[in-house]
């Protein structure tokens, strides 16, 4: 088994303990002790800080991927390149924080709708560090994938903050002040990016220059290429944001805080599919970045076909599972009738991130390949697609129309991505076992539905579905060989387990 799925499964254990804690604070608490509306505030400002990072972090996470292998390990001069990426977001923040100063209700009116504007102008402050926690979070995590080890990152994310979280629904359930919620939300998370950026300093052996500097750029002649690539991450950004975030934004200016609520609760379910494939992609990337500059392809076109089929055989797994039982899951939420609202956007953008998982790292790989330009230029008519599409479906079908558009484009930046793959690299990441994982999804999903006509007992349905499933979907994946890493954890597997016995 290789060091890439070695460590992440390491980084996908921290992440499902953080899952069993989201869900937790998702699917109980939030809907037990928050009014909708509270609760729908409550992800806006969490959503937007995230949405928001993706910007102010200015693609330094990429420029961590692309140019700290050139400056670090080459013997190249790096005196500069610390500064750069730990110093410059801040200059961006400082600049939208002037700007949310002075324009702070043309910024309220912009997220919100009429009938929730008052209550977001009153907490939209927050959003701030929020932010700026996020902004670190993204550096620090790209610049300890470099250095072999993110599950730390990954415990602070997805553990600790988590913790929080649920503390902050008891905190109003015994205060029923949302100010006071929101303080220990952005405690926990600034306490989180201090813990965070010790460990990373412990990685780099307390070695992190500040010193105002940009050698690393003349030293090496990087300038023009670093410019240019600086101005591609600057596009590139918006059109993540319209091609992955667009929907709630939309959900939050034509509908309202409630049904926001009920579309983040299913898109919780949604990124429980992207738990292993998330970890493979922060855990491959320098991997891939190495090869491709060495010019291995076989090994480039191995690394990026095993990850594509190892995240997405788990990923249908885990959708197969929660959508064979999401009735039952929604009887346990409680208001669980009004948050079922939420069912059909599950499908709908499962569907979309399936298929987006289904390439695995190829995004990455073009992204530091010399072709990255194309996926700028197809990126920027896609997200002018998505915004169209986007306002139209949501504003005439609502939630359901905010995931339809998603989803398509999520379909078109993939086909784009696995054409600029084929034909400018000469990488694809499918092979015919694909068909099998195709053939898979509607066979064990109608013997679930068989199971709930015989078994009408909810807990005693969902027992048999999921063991059912399990049994017949690894049995299916193993007997065709599907992914030969899936493949050998479950040996592995069966051997500690006959071991221990």
């Amino acid at each position: 088994m290789s060091s890439i799925i070695k460590e992440s499964l390491k980084t996908s254990g921290v992440n499902y303990i953080g899952i069993v804690l989201g869900a937790i604070f998702t699917l109980y608490l939030t809907p037990k002790y928050l009014p909708t509306e509270f609760n729908g505030l409550y992800r806006l400002l969490l959503e937007y800080s995230a949405i928001a990072a993706v910007y102010f972090h200015f693609g330094m996470p990429a420029i961590i991927n692309k140019y700290y292998h050139k400056v670090h390990y080459e013997g190249a001069n790096s005196k500069g390149f610390d500064f750069f990426v730990f110093i410059f977001p801040l200059l961006v923040i400082a600049i939208f924080v002037f700007l949310l100063y002075f324009f702070k209700s043309q910024f309220v009116t912009l997220i919100s709708s009429e009938k929730d504007s008052e209550i977001i102008a009153n907490y939209i402050v927050f959003i701030v560090p929020l932010i700026l926690c996020n902004v670190y979070f993204f550096i620090f995590e790209a610049y300890s994938a470099m250095l072999g080890n993110i599950t730390v990152i990954n415990f602070f994310k997805n553990i600790v903050l988590k913790i929080f979280n649920i503390l902050s629904v008891f905190v109003y359930f015994f205060s029923r002040d949302f100010s006071l919620v929101m303080m220990l939300i952005t405690a926990g998370y600034l306490i989180s990016i201090i813990c965070v950026y010790i460990y990373v300093l412990k990685l780099k052996k307390f070695e992190i220059d500040l010193r105002p500097s940009l050698s690393f750029l003349k030293e090496n002649k990087l300038v023009k290429d670093f410019v240019q690539f600086v101005m591609f991450l600057s596009l590139s950004n918006l059109s993540f944001f319209l091609l992955s975030k667009i929907d709630i934004f939309f959900v939050g200016k034509f509908t309202d805080l409630s049904n926001l609520a009920y579309y983040t609760t299913a898109t919780y379910f949604v990124t429980l599919l992207l738990v292993p494939y998330s970890a493979v992609l922060n855990i491959s990337f320098p991997k891939i970045a190495k090869t491709y500059v060495t010019g291995n392809m076989d090994e480039l076109k191995s690394l990026i076909t095993n990850n594509a089929m190892y995240g997405l055989v788990l990923a249908v797994y885990i959708f197969i599972i929660i959508w064979s039982n999401l009735d039952a899951i929604y009887t346990f939420i409680p208001n669980g009738e009004l948050y079922k609202a939420g069912k059909y956007i599950f499908l709908i953008l499962s569907i979309g991130k399936l298929i987006d998982i289904s390439i695995g790292s190829l995004g990455q790989l073009i992204t530091i390949s010399k072709w990255y330009m194309l996926t700028l230029y197809s990126s920027i008519a896609i997200s002018i697609i998505s915004v169209l599409l986007g306002y139209y479906l949501t504003s005439t079908f609502g939630i359901l129309g905010a995931s339809t558009s998603l989803s398509l484009c999520l379909l078109l930046s993939v086909l784009v991505q696995l054409y600029i793959a084929k034909r400018k690299i000469g990488v694809f990441p499918y092979s015919k076992k694909i068909v099998v994982i195709i053939f898979i999804i509607p066979l064990i999903i109608g013997g679930c539905m068989l199971v709930d006509q015989f078994v009408s007992n909810i807990m005693i349905s969902s027992l048999l579905k999921i063991s059912a499933a399990t049994i017949l979907y690894f049995y299916i994946v193993c007997k065709f060989r599907v992914s030969d890493d899936i493949i050998y954890i479950i040996d592995r597997g069966y051997r500690m387990l006959l071991k221990n016995k």
